[in-house]
């Protein structure tokens, strides 16, 4: 064995320059975890697991809502609360490919405790057929509430917050709620003030009312910033009051979510600083840039949207003197498994 140590082999400088850009591309994705990590410290966290529940002697049962112009506007039967027979209970439906984050509305006053929600809207995430889905859940769905009566859907988010109204809408909807996000309205109107107002096409009867409320609208299209396009999301007495209510609340949500899509880094920055102090979840960051990841990962442009219950699926009614919307719980379960799940 020759007594000459071996010379060290050099690396090529093609694998020098490799390792060199893997470097610089690992801290600058560093950089932006701990970036976007700092900014989601910015939402406020709730433990829903540990939600004070109201009692059962304390539940309300909320009084028929002012109606909208009676447009199409179904006639109710009496019913008694024994007279509802529902569907058995179906096995909640879970897929990893389907991620369904529930985004909640409430119209709470400053000094006030948890009120009702206003909006219920089901978020979905469908990863393998990459695409978005908004369904709308309709506030005056009578439905089962565990541990109460069978009451309003708005109602469970009342007695026991974000972890009670998402066993509502399991055990009635059978579909998986992976996650909360509540938004209050100041939220609503800065995230669409930062990405610089959302383009929504008025019919005449809308337009005709925002401007009776001092807003300079026309019919056809129009460019709205925050707060003209939250008096629009929230207009319940033009049409069948909250069925096209929720219909505009999935339009404004749509026309956010594509203009998002445009929008560049700094201005998505500028939104999370804004909209995130406004914010309130039960979910961690991981979980929640995971969902980020999922949705560009979707490419999708658009959001289809949805309303439950369907069309044709619910009979009106009046129990307890709240005029409720009944639903065929099966046919439901069904349109929600085959629009979302597909």
């Amino acid at each position: 064995m020759s007594s000459k140590k071996k010379r060290k082999q050099k690396l090529p400088l093609a694998v020098k320059i490799l390792i060199f850009l893997a470097l610089i591309l690992f801290f600058i994705a560093l950089f932006f975890y701990l970036a976007l990590n700092a900014q989601l410290n910015k939402i406020n966290r709730v433990d829903e697991s540990d939600a004070e529940r109201i009692p059962v002697s304390e539940e309300t049962f909320e009084e028929n809502y002012e109606e909208g112009d009676g447009e199409s506007a179904p006639s109710t039967l009496d019913l008694t609360p024994d007279s509802v027979k529902w569907a058995a209970d179906q096995n909640v439906m879970k897929d990893k490919d389907v991620a369904n984050i529930l985004i909640i509305g409430q119209d709470r006053r400053p000094g006030e405790s948890r009120q009702r929600s206003d909006t219920m809207i089901v978020f979905s995430i469908n990863k393998k057929s990459g695409r978005i889905i908004l369904s709308s859940l309709m506030r005056d769905t009578y439905v089962q509430i565990p541990g109460y009566s069978d009451n309003r859907l708005n109602a469970a988010y009342q007695f026991g917050g974000m972890a009670l109204l998402d066993e509502t809408i399991e055990k009635n909807f059978a579909i998986h709620i992976d996650g909360n996000i509540e938004v209050d309205f100041d939220g609503f109107t800065a995230a669409i003030d930062t990405i610089g107002g959302i383009d929504i096409e008025l019919n005449e009867a809308e337009a005709e009312y925002m401007q009776q409320q001092g807003y300079s609208v026309t019919s056809g299209m129009n460019h709205l910033d925050g707060t003209t396009a939250l008096s629009y999301a929230r207009n319940r007495s033009v049409g069948r009051s909250d069925w096209r209510r929720t219909e505009r609340q999935r339009t404004v949500l749509s026309a956010v979510f594509t203009k998002m899509k445009d929008c560049d880094v700094s201005t998505l920055f500028a939104l999370t600083n804004d909209i995130f102090p406004l914010l309130t979840t039960d979910m961690d960051n991981t979980k929640l840039m995971g969902y980020v990841l999922e949705i560009l990962g979707t490419g999708a442009t658009s959001a289809e949207s949805h309303q439950i219950p369907a069309e044709g699926t619910y009979t009106p009614a009046t129990i307890r003197n709240m005029e409720v919307l009944v639903p065929d719980l099966d046919a439901n379960r069904d349109y929600l498994k085959e629009h979302i799940y597909g």
